[in-house]
């Protein structure tokens, strides 16, 4: 392999990823840090702790599509770092309401729905970018090193946050926290800047730009199959995921040391997934390591519930089930990724980008509502083997009727502006 064949002989990929480790840490010490600021400083109750996931989580539904937009409109770049400056500016304004005594569940609420609106502006962006940085040909080991460090940094943060608010205290956990997210903003502002040429004709209007969006996705054959493929991966995966916890926990009587154990091999699984899904795109082409990723997720998943007992040996099963389910899942999903910014326009590409979120996000809170629902009336076990069985059928019947991504290549042609 020579050097031209590696993400990090680009200085600027290089200075991004620096500047990614960062950020990627400050945003899995945020998700530890805000529920226990929550829990344990102003003695929330269960529903006000749903309630500040809940603002979290709304931005997504309500913005996506506007950031999808702007992230065709403005400069890239200097959108990615006001999103990420401004996570920095409210980390310190309610790191300085605690020092007052003043933070209530309602005002912190109201500061995690803004936090959560500059997410969505940053990851819409952040995934419309990151295809400058490298050639076509190695988008997928980009976008694996990334999703690599975001990895890494899910494994690290619960661990990294707890022990900040022990030893510095809300007021300097959040500190510490927010100097991660500007040291990002500084690494955001060595790599060059991005803007793509709109193509010549009318301007149209924010409305007339999402739905041409949303025309785009739908009406290309490789962007319809890959939203369609998005949106059945998460609808059974979040049906499926909740659930291994209620059979981890309450089938099987683990205590919940054993729990985090067993679930951090499937983030390890995850991780080292990441890094394979360049690899696998070389070997069998973006289409086929999607499929196959998402055949090992489900089978894997399914072998779960092949375990009905709590013996260590049965916990070293289960550990190495989910960390292969955690494997298939990072090279199906990366791949997935890789797939729609090569064959995106790149002019379309944050619309793309925002209406295939909308979309494939927008199902899974039904999905995962749905899923505990089927478990209250029955139970977890028959959830997860419906869950990969339906998953591994539609796959199943994908390559049968040639309906999959199995014909689009490992570097294929981005589609024309016209088409």
């Amino acid at each position: 392999m020579t050097t031209r064949d590696s993400v990090f002989h680009y200085p600027a990929f290089v200075r991004f990823c620096m500047g990614d480790i960062a950020t990627q840490l400050g945003t899995a010490i945020v998700i530890i840090i805000i529920p226990l600021i929550a829990i344990t400083f102003l003695d929330a109750t269960p529903f006000e702790v749903g309630l500040l996931a809940a603002s979290e989580r709304l931005p997504f539904i309500m913005f996506s599509l506007i950031a999808g937009v702007s992230a065709d409109k403005w400069e890239r770049r200097a959108m990615l770092f006001c999103a990420n400056f401004l996570r920095v500016v409210l980390l310190l304004i309610i790191m300085f309401i605690v020092w007052s005594g003043a933070l209530s569940v309602i005002t912190l609420a109201a500061m995690v729905f803004i936090v959560g609106a500059a997410n969505v502006y940053f990851e819409v962006a952040y995934w419309t970018y990151t295809p400058a940085l490298v050639p076509g040909r190695l988008i997928a080991k980009g976008n694996g090193a990334l999703a690599a460090i975001a990895g890494a940094a899910e494994l690290a943060g619960p661990a990294v946050g707890g022990m900040l608010l022990k030893i510095a205290g809300i007021p300097g956990a959040l500190l510490v926290n927010s100097l991660l997210f500007l040291v990002g903003s500084g690494m955001i502002l060595t790599v060059p800047r991005n803007k793509p040429a709109p193509p010549e004709g009318a301007r149209l209007s924010g409305l007339s730009q999402i739905k041409l969006g949303i025309h785009t996705l739908f009406h290309s054959p490789p962007l319809r199959r890959l939203v369609i493929t998005g949106a059945v991966w998460n609808l059974f995966a979040c049906a499926a995921t909740p659930q291994i916890m209620v059979y981890l926990t309450r089938t099987l009587g683990l205590t919940t040391t054993h729990v985090g154990v067993i679930l951090g091999l499937q983030g390890l699984g995850g991780l080292i997934g990441a890094l394979c899904a360049g690899k696998a795109s070389e070997r069998l082409g973006h289409g086929r390591s999607i499929m196959v990723g998402g055949v090992i997720y489900s089978l894997f998943t399914l072998a779960i519930c092949t375990v009905t007992h709590a013996a260590p040996r049965d916990q070293g099963l289960l550990g190495v089930f989910l960390f292969c389910a955690g494997w298939g899942s990072s090279i199906g999903v990366v791949n997935i990724i890789s797939l729609r910014q090569l064959v995106s326009p790149e002019y379309l590409l944050g619309r793309i980008n925002a209406s295939f979120r909308f979309i494939t996000w927008g199902i899974m809170p039904p999905a995962a509502l749905l899923g505990g629902t089927l478990s209250q009336l029955i139970n977890s076990r028959f959830v997860i083997i419906s869950a990969c069985l339906l998953g591994l059928a539609v796959i199943v019947c994908s390559y049968r009727r040639s309906t999959a991504i199995l014909c689009v290549e490992a570097a294929p042609e981005r589609l024309s502006e016209n088409s």
